[in-house]
């Protein structure tokens, strides 16, 4: 069972890394309408690692030790990652000025980078806890 939970961290780890790199490309690509931004596979492949990015989170809450779940550092970084895709979602989707997307681009950027740093620490003040 332990090497079960620990092949779904690591291609966890690998969905986290490739959802922030395929979201951080496609968002360069919106804001300079680079024809390759509005290709099916630039639009699907995001969803898809996605997809598996909330399987392998699922498998781990099911497999995982109850004691690795203590705290609410659970809880913030749930609320964080919905907060990043509806703030990505609403970017690539709907805004139409460019000092507008920018921003929430970034806004988004941060998000999932603090979303990350308290999966990584399990503390809800992330990368806060060591400042």
């Amino acid at each position: 069972m332990q090497m079960n939970y620990l092949i779904l961290k690591y291609l966890h780890i690998i969905c986290v890394a490739a959802s922030f790199a395929l979201f951080f490309i496609r968002g360069i690509w919106v804001m300079r309408a680079y024809p390759p931004a509005q290709e099916i596979w630039v639009r699907v492949l995001p969803h898809c690692v996605d997809a598996l990015l909330i399987a392998t989170a699922l498998g781990m809450l099911a497999l995982g030790p109850s004691s690795l779940w203590a705290g609410n550092w659970l809880a913030v970084k749930i609320v964080l990652v919905l907060v990043y895709v509806a703030t990505s979602f609403y970017v690539l989707k709907f805004v139409k000025t460019r000092a507008l997307k920018i921003s929430l681009w970034s806004i988004a950027l941060v998000v999932f980078l603090f979303a990350t740093t308290v999966a990584v620490l399990h503390h809800p003040s992330g990368i806060f806890l060591i400042v």
